[in-house]
């Protein structure tokens, strides 16, 4: 089809607490005009679903187990659900999920569907749907400064950057299996004449 001039984008911008003068952007919202292509699930390949949760009280325990990351893959005529399996340690209070899904011939959805098993918030962040053979990397910005915050590499782990007030990068640390790990760490400073 054609291409079409209008994108559908709606900007919510909010007020900032550091200052009042500058708004910030709180979220952008886009109709399916664009998304360019429109993610179509390629039939019998297989597809890596990764995410980060979080329940919203203390783990008691090595794992957390008060939610459910079912991924349904719908065909033409029926469907299939898998549940996601947890992945790795507790870091800083988040838990790796990561499944491969195999998706049959004639599949023309999927969905991600996250469940609390009982009244407990449970929170999702850096969910990614990639194919199997395939690396895929996230970058993550400030809202206010747009400096480059994290880098989330093949396996859905973070490097987390850190700057002082002057914007120079002062900290790099990375999310291992054993937690979070300084890196590297700089100060710089002027010399007074």
């Amino acid at each position: 089809a054609a291409d079409t001039a209008s994108l559908g984008l709606t900007f919510n911008t909010g007020t900032n607490l550091c200052t009042t003068t500058t708004p910030v952007l709180k979220s952008v919202k886009a109709t399916q005009d664009a998304l360019i292509p429109v993610f179509s699930p390629i039939e019998g390949k297989q597809i890596v679903v990764s995410c980060w949760i979080k329940e919203g009280m203390q783990c008691a325990g090595n794992t957390y187990a008060n939610n459910r990351l079912s991924i349904v893959v719908k065909g033409s005529s029926d469907s299939t659900t898998v549940i996601a399996t947890l992945s790795g340690a507790i870091i800083e209070g988040w838990q790796r999920y990561e499944q491969v899904v195999t998706l049959p011939a004639g599949t023309t959805q999927l969905s991600v569907n996250l469940q609390s098993l009982n009244s407990m918030v449970v929170y999702l962040d850096d969910l990614r749907i990639h194919p199997y053979n395939a690396n895929m990397q996230s970058f993550v910005y400030d809202p206010v400064s747009l400096r480059l915050m994290a880098q989330l590499d093949e396996n859905n782990y973070a490097t987390l950057y850190e700057y002082d007030d002057d914007g120079t990068l002062i900290r790099t640390k990375k999310e291992t299996e054993r937690g979070i790990k300084t890196i590297t760490e700089s100060r710089s400073a002027l010399l007074k004449q």
